[in-house]
């Protein structure tokens, strides 16, 4: 007994020793204060992560309390930020313990990491899904906890029923916590790495997510009837939110199975044709599960369970009211607008008219009325869809695309009558009002044809979402489309074939007629419609853009690109039986200069002259020159016969003095004689005289017509239009300068004086519009009382208006203006030699116009000679040798070239001058080589 207590005594004190040794002394411990804090911070920190990692396993274990929320759960995973720790320490007593402590610091912290990367890199569809779980989760366990404490509560229960009931429950729980804690392991896993094995597990589990039924575990009426009334009722409440548990278990595991679906389609087909079984019929569940869930969540939101923090009853059918009354404001809302929207574009046709902006449109927003009520309703259902999800409306959130429907239903309608209308235009056809309602009636029923697989799919992307169910439903609306428009075309079918056949070229008729038979017309019209359509916006673009001069050129020119073979042959023809007195007495309307008889077309150069005399008319002080300049015959000389003869009647008291400079005259004394003998006074002195003489002179208005003949272009040869510029310029008030000049003359003169140092005032004769040069020719055509017909070439387009008189009409005019440039004297020549008399008809063919090849191959010394004539507009032989300082025989050689091709004609007086007709073609070629100012 002495040998055991001094063994004892001994061990004692041994292990004294040892924990001495261990322990710091009292001096290590002065000198290793701070590392020994460092080291229990570390231990504290490891704690730290130890109790945030237990967050995530209460998720994955499913314990979490029924208190927390899923936010606060994630937040308290996410933890605090990280503190940088040092990697040893200058203690050796403490530097084993340390670098045991920080692995282990680090081991726990990288397992959080992957746990919180895990988590927070969930898709929308697995957050979505997840959210709803843990609300259904905690929901359920509240109701648990209430209805176990009632049963504790109620004293007269049986016992053996008490149990009973407290089995049912744990087994219902149990199930469903056993299902939750697979689907929470399984998501973070698909997440970071989608394999085969992981989507095997989760269509396994999927498919045994059908198998629970909590409501097995519901006892029977008999047990449920000796309860009291409450609990009960209390006790139905437990098993319908078990059961609404599971419901909203399946429909998490269907949205991350769409999610694979959508993002990885091939990790089906990698997962084998055993995982994949019977997954369309799972898919079909799912679309039930979601039907019944959204029945019970709705009846559940209506019971305020125990402790639950979600809205009373009363609130949510407060909120659903406010809902269906939305939709029913919107009906309201939608139909009311249409009438002001009428309103609103009926004023905006009628401001549009005559504006070339607004046209086009104002055709294109003419069907807004008809679309306004459908586009606000959609618009509506947007807004109510966002407010209907805030308040958590999912029953009516879920019916929202019934509406849509109906609305995509209404314009689907809207789209076929128009496509009917726009058809039967197309091909020429006339509806009248009893085939406008059948056609009415027939896009209403193909719209409920195109619409209805587009409800079905609707329905099934809600409830199963990404599938190979809305796979197939996507493919059932393609083909319910397609079926809708051949049965649309099909009651328009003689229509639809004439309307392909009008635009595509005429060698595949047969070919439509074949492809559009009855028998494969509902295979076929749905691939030839695209066509009929491009066609049929190409056509309304084309009238859109006819208002602009640039289509109608570009218009005018592919047209003539098309038919060129055939102009040709027509040019041959062109007054080859043309009887020559009546020819003679039709072009007399034409060709004559007597502006008398003739009608005026006013293209807005009349309104601008008037604008610059008028204020001298009343006030003498005004401005009293003015300068009018434009292209040979762009209509000055039937804007002055105009001038005259207003100003006769409206002011007799002013003189007016017209002096046509019909030669050249280039002497500044000879022009002060001609001037002073129009005028009365002595001229002699120049401009000094003429202000001297202006107090004696009557108000006159002074018109100098032709004035490009009065300089030549050499040395000497501008004294006379100096000394017309000086008297332009000097300070009367009596009379007013009105001078006409050609474009190239002004051009070359500008160039030497500049632009504004001759005339303040100028106008400029501007090309006219294709509406002006149209009235023009039918005015004059008018007056020789002759009918107008036009050739088989302008009257053979095929489409709507094939044959039309309005559309060749337009067509030839448009050419015609092209031609002319909008020049109206041109226009006249080419409408002369685009004609032929056929008795008391004019037959109207194509505009012809002159070549420009032969003038390409002339020498580069004659082309210098015919830009001397388009700059001086006239010239005679010896004046060509003097402004262009070519031989004689250059010269002459360059005239007689030019009256052998046509394009220079020579007057009674041997001045030669551009013909008409080669004036465009003349100009662009001088232009291109540099020899014109313009």
């Amino acid at each position: 007994m002495a040998a055991l207590r001094f063994f004892c005594l001994g061990a004692l004190l041994g292990l004294a020793c040892l924990v001495a040794e261990a322990r710091p002394s009292g001096q290590q411990l002065s000198e290793c204060r701070d590392e020994y804090e460092l080291l229990a911070a570390l231990e504290v920190a490891i704690d730290e992560l130890n109790d945030r990692r237990a967050v995530f396993e209460s998720l994955y274990n499913d314990d979490a309390p029924a208190s927390a929320a899923l936010d606060d759960v994630l937040k308290a995973g996410s933890g605090s930020a990280q503190r940088d720790w040092p990697q040893t320490i200058d203690c050796p007593a403490l530097d084993a313990q340390y670098a045991s402590a920080l692995a282990d610091y680090k081991r726990a912290q990288s397992r959080l990491q992957r746990q919180q990367s895990s988590w927070s890199a969930l898709s929308a569809a697995m957050r979505d899904g997840l959210l709803r779980v843990w609300q259904s989760r905690q929901r359920l366990l509240l109701s648990a906890a209430a209805l176990q404490a009632s049963l504790e509560q109620q004293d007269g229960v049986d016992p053996l029923v008490r149990q009973q009931l407290q089995g049912a429950i744990e087994q219902s729980r149990s199930e469903l916590s056993v299902l939750r804690r697979e689907l929470f392991e399984m998501m973070p896993a698909l997440q970071r790495e989608a394999m085969p094995s992981g989507l095997r597990e989760l269509l396994l589990l999927w498919h045994q997510a059908y198998e629970v039924r909590p409501v097995r575990h519901l006892p029977d009426a008999t047990l449920l009837s000796a309860l009291p009334g409450p609990l009960a009722q209390d006790v139905r409440d437990y098993f319908r939110l078990a059961q609404l548990d599971v419901l909203v278990q399946r429909n998490a595991l269907s949205y991350v199975r769409g999610w694979l679906w959508e993002s990885q389609p091939a990790l089906f087909e990698r997962a084998g044709d055993t995982a994949t079984d019977g997954l369309l019929l799972d898919e079909i569940r799912a679309f039930q599960t979601r039907l019944e869930w959204l029945v019970a969540d709705t009846q559940a939101s209506y019971r305020h369970a125990a402790g639950e923090s979600g809205p009373p009853g009363w609130l949510k059918l407060f909120e659903y009211g406010l809902g269906l009354l939305g939709l029913v404001a919107l009906v309201y809302l939608a139909r009311s607008l249409k009438a002001p929207v009428v309103v609103a574009q009926g004023r905006f046709a009628r401001w549009s008219q005559g504006r070339r902006l607004a046209g086009p449109i104002s055709r294109a927003t003419a069907g807004l009325p008809l679309l306004t009520p459908w586009l606000v309703g959609l618009l509506g259902l947007g807004l109510l869809h966002l407010l209907f999800t805030r308040l958590h409306l999912p029953l009516l959130a879920t019916f929202l695309p019934l509406a849509r429907l109906f609305i995509l239903y209404g314009l689907i309608s809207l789209a076929g009558e128009w496509l009917l209308q726009r058809t039967a235009q197309q091909a020429g056809s006339y509806l009248n009002d009893e085939q406008l309602a059948q056609a009415q009636r027939q896009a209403r029923l193909v719209a409920a044809v195109a619409v209805l697989p587009l409800l079905v799919r609707d329905f099934v992307e809600l409830g199963v979402g990404p599938s190979r169910l809305l796979d197939l439903c996507h493919w059932a609306s393609l083909l319910g489309i397609l079926l809708a428009l051949g049965l649309l075309l099909r009651s328009r079918r003689e229509d639809f074939i004439e309307a392909l056949k009008s635009f595509l070229p005429s060698q595949g008729d047969r070919l439509i007629e074949r492809l559009l038979d009855k028998r494969l017309f509902l295979l076929v019209a749905p691939i030839a419609a695209p066509p009929l359509l491009l066609a049929l916006v190409l056509n309304f673009l084309h009238k859109a853009l006819f208002d602009y001069d640039w289509y109608r050129r570009l218009f005018a020119r592919s047209f003539k690109l098309r038919v060129a073979a055939v102009e040709a042959e027509q040019g041959e023809l062109d007054g080859s039986s043309a009887d020559s007195r009546a020819l003679e007495a039709y072009q007399r309307w034409f060709l004559s200069d007597d502006h008398v008889q003739l009608p005026f077309i006013d293209s807005g150069l009349y309104v601008q002259v008037r604008k610059s005399l008028d204020p001298w008319l009343d006030d003498r002080g005004s401005d009293n020159a003015l300068l009018l300049t434009g292209a040979n015959g762009a209509g000055k000389s039937s804007v002055l016969q105009r001038l005259t003869r207003d100003l006769d009647a409206e002011h007799p008291q002013l003189r007016l003095v017209r002096l046509r400079i019909e030669d050249k005259l280039i002497d500044a004394g000879q022009l002060h004689q001609v001037l002073g003998e129009v005028l009365g006074a002595d001229l002699s002195d120049g401009p000094a005289a003429l202000v001297r003489a202006d107090a004696e002179l009557s108000p006159s208005l002074v018109i100098i017509d032709d004035a490009q003949n009065l300089f030549l272009r050499r040395v000497g040869g501008l004294a006379a239009w100096e000394a017309l510029l000086a008297l332009a310029n000097a300070r009367v008030e009596n009379l007013f300068w009105l001078v006409l000049i050609n474009n190239h003359s002004w051009a070359y003169l500008s160039n030497v004086y500049g632009r504004d140092y001759q005339f303040r005032n100028i106008k400029v004769a501007r090309r006219w519009s294709q509406p002006d040069v149209r009235s023009l020719v039918l005015s004059r055509n008018h007056l020789s009382g002759c009918r107008i017909r036009y050739d088989n070439i302008l009257l053979a387009t095929r489409g709507p208006e094939a044959g039309s008189i309005r559309n060749a009409e337009q067509l030839y005019f448009s050419l015609l203006w092209d031609a002319c440039q909008g020049n109206p004297k041109l226009a006249l020549h080419l409408w002369l030699r685009s004609i032929r008399l056929s008795g008391n008809t004019v037959v109207v063919g194509l505009p012809e116009e002159v070549g420009s090849s032969s003038l390409e191959q002339l020498d580069s010394a004659l082309h210098f000679v015919y830009a001397a004539v388009m700059i001086h507009e006239n010239m005679t032989t010896d004046e060509l040798i003097a402004t262009t300082a070519l031989s004689e025989g250059v010269v002459r050689r360059a005239l007689k070239t030019g009256m052998d091709l046509g394009f220079l004609e020579r007057s009674s007086s041997r001045r030669y001058r551009v013909a008409t007709l080669w004036y465009p073609t003349i100009v662009r070629l001088l232009a291109r080589k540099n020899l014109l100012h313009e």
